[in-house]
């Protein structure tokens, strides 16, 4: 007959002298069953008694109070004895059939505790040997394992850790937060954090996390946590930050943020119908300081006056540089034409305060123009519009001007009506010509690609700057047309000097936001490659922040597309723009071009050379090429050297060149020349 003993589960050791004195591991037809009310130490108990017991057949079982109500673990050991089970009568057939069975049963336990075995190896490896730091805890919190990782990350060992609750080590501050994402994750739902944790040997660091429950037969016993040290990163998140929204000179907020924050107080100041002033601050002859004194002397009145202005500001105020001499004002609060006037004068007389730069004093004045919502305009650009019409009518009257603006400045629309028709004329009459700058490989020194640049040779008005016709092409819809004509010569120009002489040369073509959003944009891509037969790959499309954000699931579709025909996409004027990382990592990009306003000052800043390293270092983890714009110094060729920056371009290298001074022929800095045969 089948004999059966049962004993309660208190420890490992009470329960193997229990299996011992028994002999239980000498029998092969032994079944064991666990009745359980808990389930917090079940996975280890099951562990523990098929090491112990490898032959036997393992059953577990929900008690729910029915045999254990005192006791949370009862363990049954059951031997079938087959010698006592001798056939008789009727019950041959059954007891044939279940010695069978055992029989079977022992074979087939065996394969699974060595299959267990395997998984148990592939999840300690994966445990171990994770990059990643991985540990785990109980309902409580306290640590049950931790991997390799974990405490080389931290700086603790296993000893210090196991069974010490998780929240000794965070931050007091920090306590309640972690807390509740530990409470998520047991109630079953996943959850991905960043925290700031002291390591055991520095300062704190910060570490991305994601808690991830543990559970056992329907119920969480506990949560994994995975993680990894993030610090660099954010260190190098907010470099880029302060290289995308502030002013390196000055530390003010720059252009793209100051027009952020007025679209905010405007969608504020329409809900509550409130006033507002914006105020366009422009340096009257500044160009004299930087003609006569230099630009370090240039940059030190700029930051002189910022340091003047912001610490006078009004309660409610925002203030910005704009651009090189320009500054703007927003006013947010009790605004009305007394007090906005005041300000102008207070801000005024602040900036004519006379100023010293190596024992020699000079005064500058300002010219200011101002625009009030909603009287002067309905969104953020209008009104910087406006205002900017009203400053240049300040200076046209002399400067040292407060103007406001009014519905009777018309010059400038006047001016612009003329230009258009002008421009609308240009490509029928051949007055457009491109210029090709050449870019250099660091490494090389090899001239491997150049840029094409549209000049406009007008009869009266003279060479026209791209700054004053594109804006305006953009916003006439002309620009498709202009730009169609750009990409197609550029790439029949191209294929032309591979063909003769320069045979690996690649051609980087800027493309406007207005453009690139176009439908038929993919279109005359593929247009201009057929007609000029030159390889896609020799092609890159030059594109600004603004272009790729307008439309963001657009924008990354058609430089997919672009992708797979070959051709190469930039990012053109980085750090101008928004520059967010969590955007920038999902772009399909094969370049970054540094702006060159962070190249200009990279001999004599520091700042300058960590932001561009900082650059160079992001560009290099997303695996794009790194161009830096505006070369002008070998001191700045050589820093871009060594920090490991790919290509360069600037008028040191070569200035822009006509088709016919290209073919020509030119020696770069590296004395490499350059012919067409």
């Amino acid at each position: 007959m089948a004999t059966t003993k049962s004993c309660v589960y208190e420890s490992d050791r009470q329960v193997t002298s229990f299996i011992e004195s028994n002999s239980f591991k000498e029998h092969a037809n032994l079944l064991v069953q666990i009745f359980y009310t808990k389930a917090e130490k079940l996975p280890h108990l099951q562990q523990f008694l098929m090491k112990q017991l490898p032959l036997s057949v393992l059953v577990v079982c929900d008690d729910r109070g029915k045999y254990c109500a005192e006791h949370p673990y009862l363990i049954y050991f059951t031997i079938l004895n087959k010698q006592e089970l001798l056939p008789e009568g009727n019950d041959k057939h059954t007891i044939n059939r279940l010695s069978h069975l055992l029989t079977a049963s022992q074979q087939d336990i065996l394969q699974l505790n060595e299959s267990l075995k395997i998984s148990q190896q592939y999840y300690q490896s994966l445990f171990e040997y994770n990059e990643d730091f991985v540990y785990s805890t109980d309902r409580n919190g306290a640590f049950t394992s931790a991997n390799r990782s974990f405490m080389k990350t931290f700086g603790y060992d296993e000893s210090e850790l196991i069974g010490r609750p998780a929240h000794h080590f965070i931050d007091p501050e920090d306590i309640q937060r972690a807390k509740w994402y530990f409470l998520q994750a047991l109630e079953g739902k996943e959850q991905s954090y960043t925290i700031e944790i002291r390591i055991k040997s520095a300062e704190p660091q910060i570490f991305e996390i994601k808690n991830i429950p543990i559970t056992v037969n329907g119920s969480c016993v506990g949560i994994h946590g995975i993680g990894r040290n993030i610090t660099c990163q954010k260190k190098t998140e907010e470099k880029i930050i302060q290289l995308a929204y502030y002013d390196q000179d000055t530390g003010l907020p720059n252009r793209m943020r100051f027009t952020e924050k007025l679209e905010k107080m405007v969608h504020r100041a329409k809900q509550k119908k409130e006033l507002l002033a914006v105020l366009v601050i422009d340096l009257d002859r500044f160009m004299i300081i930087n003609d006569s004194l230099g630009h370090s002397a240039g940059d030190f009145v700029l930051k002189q006056l910022a340091e003047r202005l912001h610490n006078q500001m009004p309660t409610g105020a925002y203030l910005a540089r704009f651009s090189g001499d320009t500054f703007t004002l927003l006013l947010t609060e009790d605004v009305s034409i007394d007090l906005t006037t005041k300000w102008a004068r207070e801000f005024q007389r602040l900036i004519s305060l006379p100023l010293s730069y190596q024992n020699q004093e000079f005064m500058v004045t300002a010219s200011i123009g101002v625009s009030s919502f909603p009287e002067d305009g309905f969104d953020e650009h209008t009104l910087l519009k406006n205002a900017d019409i009203a400053m240049n009518r300040s200076k046209s009257q002399g400067g040292n001007k407060i103007t406001y603006y009014s519905t009777g400045m018309n010059d400038q629309a006047m001016v612009r009506m003329e230009l258009e028709s002008y421009l609308r004329k240009a490509l029928q009459k051949n007055e457009f010509h491109l210029y090709y700058q050449p870019l250099m490989d660091l490494k090389s020194g090899e001239i491997t690609c150049i840029e094409a640049l549209i000049r406009w040779q007008h009869p009266l008005l003279g060479l026209v700057s791209p700054a004053q016709f594109i804006p305006l092409a953009e916003e006439t819809g002309l620009i498709e047309e202009i730009g169609a004509w750009v990409l197609t010569t550029a790439c029949v120009q191209t294929k032309y000097w591979q063909q003769n002489g320069f045979p690996n040369l690649g051609i980087s073509v800027n493309v406007s936001a207005y453009q690139f959003q176009q439908h038929t944009f993919l279109s005359k891509v593929m247009e201009a490659l057929h007609v000029s037969r030159l390889a896609p790959a020799s092609l890159s499309l030059e594109l600004t922040e603004s272009a790729m954000l307008k439309d963001i699931g657009y924008s990354i579709s058609i430089m997919k597309s672009l992708q797979e025909l070959g051709v190469k996409v930039s990012m053109d004027d980085f750090g101008t723009g928004y520059s967010s990382l969590s955007y920038l990592r999902n772009l399909p990009i094969d370049t970054l071009k540094i702006d060159q306003s962070f190249i200009k000052h990279l001999h004599d800043d520091p700042s300058n050379i960590a932001i561009v390293k900082a650059i160079i270092t992001m560009g290099q983890g997303l695996a794009v090429s790194i161009v830096a714009e505006g070369v002008e110094t070998h001191e700045q060729m050589n820093i871009l050297r060594d920090l490991d920056c790919h290509y360069a371009q600037g008028y040191y290298i070569q200035k822009p060149l006509d088709t016919a001074a290209f073919e020509q022929g030119f020696r770069t800095v590296e004395n490499i020349a350059y012919t067409v045969k």
